[in-house]
This record gives C-alpha cells, sequence and structure tokens, in this order.
C-alpha cells in the first residue's frame, strides 16, 4: 500500500473548489468530491479520486472492494489492508484516496456485461465504481454531514447522465437522505450518449441512449407520460429522478434496476413479444418504495410484470384481448409445481408469479363484489412495509379481500399449482365464437 502526503497543496485546491448546494434541511460540516477520470487512450479503466475537506469528524472508513477489479489503493494517512477490505484512517481535516478499477464486469452465466467500456461509451454504476463504504466518526459529531458531488473527467466530446441533482456539465450533487456521508448510487452512462429529458408527473426523466441502441426516447417518455400518474395511483410519489441508460450488445440481454435508475439493452423493444415492457417492469421496482426479503422476490417481480402488462392496458395502449393473450402467455410459460417463495427459477419469477397475481385479483374482485383489487393490495404495502415478505403480502390480501385466502394461497404460491384465471376463460369464448 503506497501513501501520499501533500495536504497543504490539496487544502488550498479544496478551499477554491466551488461550494456545492446543501439541501436546506441538512447541516454539511465536510465536503467530498467523487473525481472519476477516463482517458481516451484507456476507457476501460477509470481513476477514481476522493477529495475530502473539513473531516475532524471522521475518525476512519472501512472500504470492501467487491472484487479484483481494484488496484493501486492510495492515499493520506494510513491504510490498513485485510483481502479485499481497506481501513482507512485519514489523520487530518484534509485528505485524499485515490485508486483505479477495471470497468468491465461479467454478468454470470453468460458472456454478457452489466458494465462494459466501448470505444465511444461506457455503462456501469456506482456499486463498479466505488467500494462499500462504512463510516466511523467521533464521539459528540451527530450533527456531521457531509455535502458531495461526482465529477466525471471525460474525453472531448464525451457526455454523461445520472440519476443526480446536474450542477454543470459532467457535475452532479450527490445527496443521500437521513446518510451522514454521502456516496453515489445509481446507473450512469458515459460517452458519445444522446440524452432525452422530460418532467412527468413530478419526476425529472432523463433519457440516456449509447450509440448502437435501437431505443426510441420520444415513443418511451410518450409511453410514460400515460403510465407514471397511474403507477403514482399505487406506489404513491415518484422518485424525484428517474434515469433509464440504454446501450447495445454486448450488454447484458434485459434489464437492471438500481437507485433512481435502471438499465435495458438498447435492442428490448418497448413492448415485447409476449405484450409485457421492461421499461414499466424496471420503473416498478425502481419507484416501490418496498424491498424483497428472503422470500418476498416472487412477489417483486411478479407485481412488476403484471403491472407491466396492466398499466398498459389501463393507459389504452393494449387492447382487452392482447392483455388476456399477455396473461395466457404468463400460464403457457410458467414453471408450476415450484415454491414460488423459494424458487430463483426465471420461468416461475418472470411468469408464474405475475399470473398468480392476476387471479389474487380475480380473488379480491369476486369477494370484495368489485370494490377493491391487487391494487389495494400494493397501497397497503406501500404505506405499511419495507420488507417484502411472502407472509406480509398474505396478510395484505387477506385484509384487502375481506376473507380468508390462506389455502387457496398456499396451493397456488407454496405448492405451485397453477390457479385458474376467469379472464382466459372469457377469452376463450370470444374467439370460439
Amino acid at each position: 500500500m503506497r501513501l501520499r502526503l501533500g495536504h497543504r497543496l490539496l487544502a488550498m485546491t479544496l478551499l477554491l473548489a466551488p461550494a456545492v448546494p446543501a439541501p436546506a434541511a441538512a447541516h454539511p460540516t465536510y465536503s467530498v468530491d467523487y473525481l472519476v477520470r477516463v482517458s481516451r487512450r484507456d476507457p476501460g479503466r477509470a481513476h477514481v479520486r476522493w477529495l475530502l475537506a473539513g473531516i475532524d469528524e471522521i475518525r476512519s472508513l472501512r472500504l470492501v472492494f467487491r472484487d479484483d477489479r481494484f488496484a493501486d489503493v492510495s492515499g493520506t494517512g494510513t491504510l490498513a489492508r485485510d483481502g479485499r477490505t481497506v481501513v482507512w484512517t485519514p489523520g487530518g481535516p484534509y485528505a485524499h484516496l485515490g485508486y483505479t478499477v477495471a470497468i468491465d464486469h461479467r454478468r454470470p452465466p453468460g458472456a454478457r456485461f452489466d458494465s462494459h467500456a466501448a470505444r465511444d461509451w461506457i455503462a456501469t454504476r456506482a456499486l463498479y465504481l466505488f467500494p462499500e463504504i462504512n463510516v466511523s466518526f467521533r464521539e459528540g459529531t451527530r450533527e456531521a454531514a457531509s455535502r458531495a458531488r461526482l465529477v466525471f473527467r471525460l474525453p472531448r466530446g464525451w457526455h454523461s447522465a445520472a440519476a443526480l441533482a446536474p450542477l454543470e456539465e459532467n457535475v452532479f450533487a450527490v445527496d443521500e437522505p437521513g446518510k451522514r456521508f454521502d456516496r453515489p448510487r445509481g446507473w450512469f452512462l458515459l460517452g458519445r450518449i444522446a440524452r432525452h429529458r422530460r418532467r412527468i408527473g413530478g419526476m425529472e426523466v432523463t433519457v440516456a441512449s449509447a450509440p448502437g441502441s435501437g431505443l426510441d426516447a420520444r415513443r418511451l417518455l410518450r409511453l410514460y407520460g400515460r403510465t407514471v400518474p397511474l403507477l403514482a395511483g399505487l406506489l404513491g410519489t415518484p422518485p424525484a429522478r428517474l434515469l433509464v441508460a440504454s446501450a447495445p450488445d454486448p450488454m447484458w440481454h434485459g434489464g437492471l434496476s438500481g437507485e433512481g435508475s435502471f438499465f435495458v439493452n438498447g435492442r428490448i423493444p418497448l413492448r415485447s413479444a409476449d405484450k409485457t415492457s421492461s421499461y414499466l417492469h424496471e420503473l416498478f421496482h425502481v419507484w416501490q418504495p418496498f424491498r424483497p426479503g428472503p422470500d418476498g422476490r416472487w412477489v417483486s417481480e411478479g407485481l412488476a410484470e403484471y403491472y407491466s402488462l396492466a398499466l398498459q392496458r389501463r393507459a389504452g395502449r393494449l387492447s382487452q384481448a392482447s392483455f388476456a393473450r399477455g396473461v395466457a402467455l404468463f400460464a403457457r410459460y410458467g414453471r408450476w409445481g415450484l415454491d414460488l417463495s423459494r424458487t430463483r427459477e426465471p420461468a416461475a419469477l418472470n411468469n408464474s408469479a405475475p399470473f398468480v397475481m392476476c387471479w389474487i385479483d380475480q380473488e379480491i374482485r369476486s369477494a370484495s363484489g368489485g370494490q377493491r383489487s391487487l391494487d389495494d393490495v400494493v397501497r397497503l404495502l406501500t404505506h405499511e412495509e419495507r420488507t417484502l415478505t411472502t407472509g406480509g403480502f398474505l396478510r395484505a390480501v387477506n385484509r384487502t379481500a375481506g376473507r380468508n385466502l390462506s389455502a387457496p394461497f398456499a396451493r397456488h404460491v407454496f405448492r405451485g399449482e397453477r390457479p385458474a384465471v376467469r379472464l382466459l376463460a372469457r377469452a376463450a369464448a370470444d374467439q370460439r365464437s
């Protein structure tokens, strides 16, 4: 581990740096600048540097690097390394830390990437550029809080997109409500990118596309213009900002959500052949205020996929016949005979789970005489649950239905029996007539 000095010059640099506007409710007592530099000669490697000023309240930082892509870690003060963990004691009010990180990261089990540097663009996310950070503050410093910026230093002609408040070109404010040490989050798209912005339902939406992406940003914004208000009726106030990052192969074929942002491969259409939409599915995940617990992933995935279909129907973008066809495809391609609360089978999570959601909606409507639906379950979860579990979901279902659905729920969720959905019977009868 190499140590570098030069506090005096660093202090002068930070004092001359422009101040970062802080939220009115915060009381920043120190500043952090995260500098990410990418060179044209070596775009596959990012050089990251942290500049900290006025950090008297900080005793040490525990940094956990996720893999071996990080190298050349150095900084002021002292650094003690144990495997991928570094305990950094800055040792003064002004400090810096630096390291390099290889941007490419493959998403198992295939050969596709969920972080990649091409010749003229980079698609990545904060968790691949920054380690996990745990800060130890000195006693009596409970009011300590940071004001932080993320600064990209990019080749000429490159631009950046992030789900953060822009301060100027390639400079963003970093703010984590309730945190005393703000750190970057979410997806980033860098390079010779196209950016389209629109305010929809109180949310600042940015659609950023890398060269070679087939995403039609204007059509996506029109889809969101119709569906975001509907989703607000389920999940409440939207995130302040949303970034949709789109890039072509060799990126992963699908969608991946992050904080205030998500990635979708540029070859994925707004509406897939099965009538669902990855762009609505991932938006649901970004927006949902709950996170799945150990047995709650099927609930989260089932809701997101079901509403990616239902929202299109309610917005007038999908006919009733096409909606019924989408539900029928859930049933056809689902994996049955599995415990949904335990399985990680894609066919069960992506098809069986949303089909069960359709059945639950049917049963609640029947039990309540059409007065309540799955929507009311989601509203309950939004207001009362922060960790989504199968048990919590069942309680919300029974409460909404006004009767106990535990027995059929167990058959279809825990034993994996395929339920009967009347919508499909009606659709089949319409086809025969």
